[in-house]
């Protein structure tokens, strides 16, 4: 019975019923429909091809420009306004290879590594080569090792650092450069794997673009696990001395010249209100050579999401939006930095951050693997947040199949968005807690403070590799980000007063759902030594949280139903913390703790000076994720202990294996760092 009323499923599979389909709240029926079959995968694919060809390190490389580029004629073919290719400065020297060759010489010559073969066989930033010598295996390269051998004027093998092999072996004993492949002792941190993981691969290696007094660097390749292995084997078998030749054609220059720069590319969809700050979409440009998923998946799918707005806009079958929606192309990171330190009156046309990174992983490839979509932090949360999860949650359910839809005459996937030339498997995704490390990072961060999701397939064990090819990537899952991605967008960027109710919706009741779920934790705290305390600071935590939620829906022409609905969410938490109540005897305060109460921190500088942030020492015990939402719970109002009690119930509320234990003398000692270095003041 069940393998026949399969089959029927199977033969109905491609003629679903839009009526059937689980609904998108946010939007009519009609625009949603529009949008997520007009979103085409296939057509984000061949952009994903295109970026393939190129190896595109940030920092000057001729593969970054020509991607760039590609964008830039792309968004003035799409009729996209205001497009511009920026060139900017940047720190790491330019550097390009046109060829690298490394060959294992005698009776039986071998080629070992070419760039014909892939880019990251060659480490970035390798200096040119022309040498014939004898290859040595030193292991680990530990001192130990090398000091057993004799490496002068010889190329070394060895699976150690590659930063210490070349400061060691070649810098300090005089080996002309360096062989890499994985250690295969270690198993990997489930991202990459480790070498045994995948012992084919051949990983992204750099080294040091400048030299330094005491260390000149060569060149390196790099091999995979087997390949090393193979090759070490070779050596302990050998009767006598193996020779290599080892190629490379490098320069310190680029298309643009010597002087060091990184590139980004913008452009725009107006919107009917130019007044109003934008929706910016981003994805990254540069990465190593191939690098599909990470992140041509992102720059593709900013791509798409323009070009299926565009087209709707323009025939008239979804409305314009008010707000007008702006589309980056960026150098990781730092494009947005140099920005917003060159433009600072920018921001205030901006106003959130939709990105893309890692949007089109071929999930059936690894069990692991999922396409998650990061909520925001609590000290920046915004009605983003829950347009997002809405977002998601429904292509999830119209790109899932539970059995009881057999009962109900629907099709395998209710409403399907699939690509011609991709799979037709489900869609693993999710909103998770915040995490950062890419592009949404730069609006979310301290003094910028705007909201900022991003879409980031994790765990991946083929990032930063050979691995990370088109076959890494699935046309049907990137177009489910893209469409999901484009809804997400339209959805904040047409709201208004006539429209905004079904979001006010959306996010009181999901706050709701917060509130009561941080009440949970706090009852479970109760009975712990100093819980009880802690269980009062997790509702007033949950609380503050909804306030600012709540208050952006005013962006959002929802200013008369906010007063209303903050003082429900003040009746709840003043009836959780009834239930909770009083705290037991307090523990006498700590000393950091007393010196929190008396602060009151604010932040020094615009976002020009805020480039020094990386200087600013971690504190030992704080999770970065932590360090960073200290900083951005600074806002002149807050005293220092209330920052770190705010941030403490964050990290609880996600669970120890996310953020760990936020304590009051991690919180203040990382403030002291920040003040040490001039861009927080403790007032």
């Amino acid at each position: 019975m069940v393998r026949g009323a399969l089959g029927v499923v199977v033969l109905s599979f491609l003629a679903s019923d839009a009526t059937h389909a689980q609904q998108y709240p946010l939007l009519e029926p009609a625009l949603t429909r529009w949008i997520t079959q007009e979103v085409s995968g296939d057509a984000a694919y061949e952009h994903v091809r295109f970026m393939t060809q190129f190896h595109r390190p940030g920092g000057g490389s001729n593969g970054l420009l020509k991607v760039a580029r590609h964008y830039e004629e792309a968004a003035k073919a799409l009729g996209l306004s205001e497009v511009e290719l920026l060139v900017q400065p940047y720190e790491e020297r330019p550097w390009n290879a046109t060829f690298a060759d490394l060959w294992l010489l005698g009776e039986a010559p071998e080629r070992i590594a070419s760039t014909l073969q892939t880019a990251v066989h060659l480490a970035d930033y390798s200096r040119p080569a022309d040498v014939t010598c004898a290859l040595v295996d030193v292991g680990a390269g530990t001192p130990e090792e090398l000091e057993r051998q004799d490496v002068r004027g010889k190329l070394v093998l060895t699976y150690g650092s590659l930063g210490s092999a070349m400061r060691e072996a070649v810098c300090a004993r005089g080996a002309l450069g360096v062989v890499w492949y994985p250690s295969p002792f270690t198993t990997g941190n489930g991202i990459d794997g480790g070498g045994s993981a995948r012992p084919d691969q051949i990983r992204w290696i750099s080294l040091p673009s400048a030299d330094e007094e005491s260390c000149k660097p060569t060149f390196a390749f790099g091999l995979s696990l087997n390949q090393g292995l193979a090759l070490r084997a070779k050596l302990q078998a050998a009767q006598q001395a193996l020779e290599v030749h080892a190629h490379v054609e490098s320069a310190f220059t680029s298309e643009l010249g010597e002087t060091p720069w990184q590139v980004m590319v913008t452009a725009k969809l107006p919107g009917t209100d130019p007044s109003l700050p934008a929706v910016v979409y981003s994805g990254h440009l540069q990465e190593e050579a191939t690098s599909a998923n990470d992140d041509a998946t992102g720059c593709a799918g900013t791509l798409e999401v323009a070009r299926t707005l565009k087209v709707l806009i323009d025939s008239g079958r979804i409305p314009r939006p008010r707000r007008s929606l702006v589309f980056w192309w960026v150098t990781e990171i730092s494009s947005q930095r140099q920005l917003f330190a060159d433009r600072p009156e920018l921001l205030d046309s901006l106003w959130l951050n939709i990105n893309q990174d890692m949007s089109g992983a071929e999930q059936s490839l690894d069990l692991m693997r999922k396409q998650n979509v990061t909520r925001l932090p609590a000290a920046r949360f915004h009605a983003l947040n829950d347009v997002m999860e809405a977002a998601v949650e429904y292509m999830v359910a119209a790109n899932n199949f539970e059995l009881s839809q057999l009962l109900n005459g629907i099709p395998l996937y209710p409403a399907p968005v699939l690509a011609h030339r991709g799979s037709k498997h489900r869609w693993n995704a999710e909103a998770i807690f915040f995490h950062n490390n890419t592009d949404h990072m730069t609006f979310l961060e301290a003094p910028i403070g705007k909201p900022g999701i991003t879409f980031t397939n994790m765990p991946d064990r083929y990032i930063h590799s050979s691995d990370d090819d088109l076959w890494n990537v699935d046309a049907t899952q990137l177009g489910r980000s893209v469409a999901t991605a484009a809804l997400i967008g339209y959805t904040l960027a047409r709201a208004d007063a006539t429209n905004v109710a079904p979001i006010v919706a959306e996010v009181a009741g999901r706050g709701a759902e917060r509130q009561a779920r941080n009440l949970r934790l706090a009852r479970a705290l109760v009975g712990e030594p100093g819980g009880e305390e802690r269980a009062l600071e997790q509702v007033r935590f949950a609380l503050e949280r909804e306030r600012l939620a709540l208050a952006s829906l005013t962006e959002l022409g929802a200013g008369a139903q906010v007063k209303v609905l903050v003082q429900a969410a003040e009746r709840r938490a003043e009836q959780a913390l009834a239930e909770l109540g009083k705290p037991g005897a307090r523990a006498p305060a700590s000393e950091a703790a007393t010196r929190l109460a008396t602060l009151k921190p604010s932040l020094v500088g615009g976002p020009k000076e805020w480039q020094a942030r990386d200087t600013i020492a971690g504190a030992p015990g704080l999770h970065s994720l932590m360090a960073f939402e200290v900083l951005a719970a600074i806002d002149g109002r807050r005293t220092g202990l209330e920052i770190a009690r705010f941030v403490a119930a964050e990290a609880r509320e996600a669970g120890a294996h996310y953020y760990g234990t936020v304590s009051d003398e991690a919180v203040l000692a990382y403030l002291e760092n920040a003040a040490k270095v001039g861009l927080v003041r403790l007032q």
